[in-house]
């Protein structure tokens, strides 16, 4: 069984403080559904199928971040996970997630990265360098994972855009994907905030 990418969240950005918007400007934030600004699947290749499509619990959410629901509850924070599977038996490649979390403004997606980044690094993902940045500012992590046959890899870059933390994921074995196969679904995620914060 490959490792679920979602609740070992391997991966996150260091973030620093945003700085305020322009006298007169109103912040730049993402206000669509999770479930219409999240990966779509128009955004993966065609032979690969939704797997889960749900809203994380306040209790799953907390846990994966490392914290609690009510300091969760304080920044408005709701997370929703979308993942595609390419199938297989055994399973080969892929399955690519996109985890996001929806907060109450930047300063609160701040912190929530930083909480990703201490919990992916407590459980013991590997910071490493893909040489480009997704979004605002972002990070990537590499996970591995034995199985009985194989071992399992999980590449992730998180980033932040605006009042949205999302980190967008890609499980195989080691392998059977190109480290920079990941960067192509989170440009398409980050474009997809974007898009959403400049409709407002």
């Amino acid at each position: 069984m490959r490792c679920r990418a979602a609740l070992l969240v391997v991966a996150v950005l260091a973030c620093s403080t945003p700085a305020p918007a322009p006298s007169g400007s109103p912040a730049r934030a993402v206000r669509g559904a999770p479930q219409n600004v999240i990966l779509q699947a128009a955004d993966v290749p065609a032979d690969y199928v939704i797997e889960k499509d749900d809203a994380m619990s306040p209790d799953d959410l907390a846990n994966g971040l490392g914290t609690t629901p009510p300091m969760l509850k304080q920044r408005l924070a709701f997370g929703y996970i979308r993942s595609f599977t390419k199938g297989g038996d055994p399973f080969v490649c892929c399955v690519i997630d996109s985890i996001l979390i929806t907060t109450a403004d930047d300063a609160a997606a701040t912190t929530t990265a930083n909480d990703f980044r201490t919990r992916a690094l407590e459980l013991g993902s590997i910071l490493i360098d893909l040489g480009e940045t997704i979004g605002d500012e972002s990070r990537a992590f590499t996970f591995q994972q034995p199985t009985a046959d194989s071992v399992l890899i999980t590449l992730t870059v998180l980033f932040r855009y605006a009042n949205v933390v999302d980190a967008v994921e890609v499980t195989g074995r080691i392998g059977s994907f190109e480290r920079t196969y990941v960067l192509e679904f989170a440009r398409k995620q980050a474009e997809r905030l974007r898009a959403d914060a400049e409709k407002r």
